[in-house]
């Protein structure tokens, strides 16, 4: 009825998350060309928008009556009104509309912002030591902030992606026998992540849209072969190569996928599935021009392109 869940009821995170999940609805009934059941829960998949506030930029407490609460600070969750974060955690929550993140908070303020948070964050690892999920930053072992190192992906600075993506991997999780990832696994989900990104590939929207696709981060391997399952692809295999890559060459000076230059820093699932070759060179000081462009960000809900291709 309000397109929100107020806090009277619920908590805030709750329309973050229900938003989320219409969305992914949304793409099923685009996928079974049931237009009315697309046109009800793509609507509703723009209701995160109904919890932001546009004076403080962040998604903030709101009452039943369109109100926001007055009493606010981003990295405080009084009365739980978001589970197991705050709202500076769940303001980058929008994984199906990250452009349209982007658009409302504005690009320059939303790089600041999250660049801020990881530089803040590396002292503890990128974990919320004591499981106080409110009173940090990057919090990597929660879901709402799983996809925080890729944003940069989105807002014209890939390098900040492929910056702290191998931060996260390095100190969240670590490489040697003694050095375990912090927290729970969370059903697979903390192995799935780093297995992702060490091949250098992730998914901020879940893989969910009718037409997916592979946001690109910095891979730790010189080359890793994807064996597809012949039940369902008719081709055998996709290689990533890094040239050059090492601990510290983990900023990509440029892309070429099968044989063509790649100068976004995302493709296609089908891509991948037909078959084929990503080759990255990998250097040790980031090029800002790769993937920069406005027009290289990955797709998001809000892009004309998007709805014409997930329509």
């Amino acid at each position: 009825k309000l397109g929100y869940v107020p806090i009277e009821s619920r908590f805030v995170s709750n329309t973050l998350e229900y938003a989320y999940d219409d969305w992914c609805v949304s793409q099923l009934a685009a996928s079974l060309k049931k237009a009315d059941e697309y046109d009800t829960f793509i609507k509703r998949a723009h209701n995160y928008r109904n919890m932001f506030d546009s004076e403080t930029k962040f998604m903030r407490p709101k009452y039943e009556d369109g109100t926001f609460r007055e009493q606010f600070d981003p990295l405080s969750s009084p009365r739980n009104e978001f589970v197991e974060g705050n709202s500076w955690q769940y303001t980058f929550f929008v994984p199906h509309d990250v452009n349209g993140l982007v658009d409302l908070i504005g690009k320059d303020a939303f790089n600041l912002r999250l660049n801020d948070g990881f530089e803040k964050s590396v002292k503890a690892n990128f974990n919320a030591t004591g499981d106080r999920m409110s009173a940090y930053y990057i919090n990597h072992g929660n879901q709402q902030n799983m996809q925080a190192a890729y944003l940069f992906n989105y807002s014209g600075k890939p390098w900040l992606t492929q910056k702290w993506v191998r931060e996260i991997m390095s100190r969240y999780y670590g490489g040697t026998p003694l050095h375990g990832w912090l927290g729970d696994e969370d059903e697979g989900q903390m192995g799935a992540w780093f297995v992702m990104s060490a091949m250098g590939l992730f998914q901020t929207n879940g893989g969910a849209s009718v037409k997916p696709f592979y946001e690109i981060g910095s891979p730790i391997f010189k080359k890793v072969t994807i064996n597809l399952d012949p039940d369902y692809y008719t081709c055998k295999t996709f290689v990533i190569e890094a040239k050059q890559v090492s601990e510290m060459n983990k900023y990509i000076q440029s892309a070429v996928l099968n044989g063509k230059k790649l100068l976004k820093p995302w493709f296609y699932h089908d891509e991948l599935v037909n078959g084929g070759k990503l080759v990255l060179i990998m250097g040790d000081e980031p090029n800002k021009s790769w993937g920069s462009r406005p027009e290289d960000a990955p797709p998001s809900m809000s892009d004309a392109g998007f709805l014409k291709d997930n329509e």
